[in-house]
């Protein structure tokens, strides 16, 4: 089921167990100062699912109009239009965008190594779908994400952001899952803000879905 990024992720509960994906090399992914520091952030959270809610909560309190209303966002393009760049945030709304882009890190890749500690009881997968051009704006998901080109068939009724034929991106990534599903309301919070801060899609596809029937022993 397709979901928004402006609306809540639709999922099928079923068990599953996580399988970690294995990191691959990829051109567009961040490089391994920038993953090194990410890193280090996520490790000093100390993530667990206490901890995680309380984030959470607060990522999802932020709109598009929230962040331009409390200078965030400084005169940024029109939704659909092109990146948010630096000049168009201010120093706190670029802190707002890192710590979204380290939750949906931690929430997709973390474990104990990485500090977050959260009991995954289900194996889902993440398909989002965005502009090539834009894909550098999660590069920090690509050394562990299956990539497929894709051509864009989708039509605003408002003529406003028609992606009609143009070059998309399917980044799919497998993740573990909690059984409140708290994982996949941190990756739908994350991924609003990112586009609001970053992206600038009038709409971002996603979808989440249980990926291989496994019972926990």
């Amino acid at each position: 089921m397709e979901w928004l990024a402006d609306e809540l992720l639709a999922r099928v509960p079923d068990p599953y167990v996580p399988h970690p994906r294995t990191p691959r090399e990829n051109p567009s992914a961040e490089s391994d100062e920038d993953r090194s520091r990410r890193l280090e952030r996520i490790r000093a959270w100390r993530l667990d699912h206490g901890t995680l809610e309380e984030r959470v909560d607060r990522l999802q309190s932020w709109s598009r109009e929230r962040l331009e209303a409390e200078g965030l966002l400084l005169g940024p393009p029109a939704k659909g239009g092109p990146l948010i760049a630096p000049a168009h945030r201010s120093p706190v709304g670029e802190e707002l965008l890192c710590e979204a882009k380290d939750v949906l890190y931690a929430l997709l890749f973390g474990g104990p190594e990485e500090c977050v500690e959260l009991n995954r009881v289900e194996r889902e997968l993440l398909t989002l779908t965005l502009p090539r051009a834009k894909a550098h704006a999660v590069s920090f998901m690509l050394r562990a994400a299956t990539e497929i080109g894709a051509v864009g068939t989708w039509q605003d009724p408002a003529g406003r952001a028609n992606d009609e034929r143009a070059p998309n991106m399917l980044v799919q990534v497998e993740y573990g899952e909690v059984a409140d599903e708290l994982v996949g309301h941190g990756i739908a919070a994350s991924l609003r803000l990112i586009n609001d801060l970053e992206v600038n899609e009038q709409v971002l596809y996603g979808r989440m879905e249980n990926v291989e029937e496994s019972t926990l022993a």
